[in-house]
């Protein structure tokens, strides 16, 4: 597997990063789920494909070919890494979440911030500061106003 987690990083650019990496060895099928500070296309994934399936190393694991999928998370997908929170800063967000006293909290907010610590939100028109080792899930709120 660590293999074929570095073949597949070698074929993404320093801006995308590699959030996932499935592989069923019973079906040959690889799915491989990116996602980057800014926008990837549909156009993107497929050339990130096309160059996985034709690297050399590829062709030697699968001979007899393999199903390989190349996308992005998904609407409603937990974001996990900071980047992720950095690009929705300004969307609502619905956040699970351990408070001062320990006592989990799930409400929808606004992400105000994000850095490599943590998260500012808009909680009662006051900024409020939450760790991601506090965060236990975090979703874009996705809403048609």
């Amino acid at each position: 597997m660590d293999k074929l987690k570095n073949i597949v990083k070698g074929h993404l650019g320093d801006d995308i990063e590699l959030m996932d990496l499935v592989f069923d060895s019973r079906s040959d099928y690889v799915r491989v789920v990116v996602d980057s500070f800014g926008d990837i296309s549909i156009g993107k994934t497929s050339s990130i494909a096309k160059s996985i399936r034709n690297d050399e190393s590829i062709l030697s694991m699968f001979p007899n070919g393999c199903k390989l999928e190349v996308g992005t998370p998904g609407v409603g997908t937990p974001l996990t890494r900071s980047f992720q929170y950095k690009k929705n800063i300004g969307r609502k967000i619905l956040l699970d979440y351990s408070d001062s006293t320990d006592e989990p909290v799930s409400k929808v907010y606004k992400l105000v911030s994000a850095d490599d610590k943590g998260i500012n939100v808009k909680i009662k028109n006051n900024d409020v500061f939450i760790t991601y080792d506090d965060i236990i899930s975090a979703k874009i709120k996705v809403s048609f106003d």
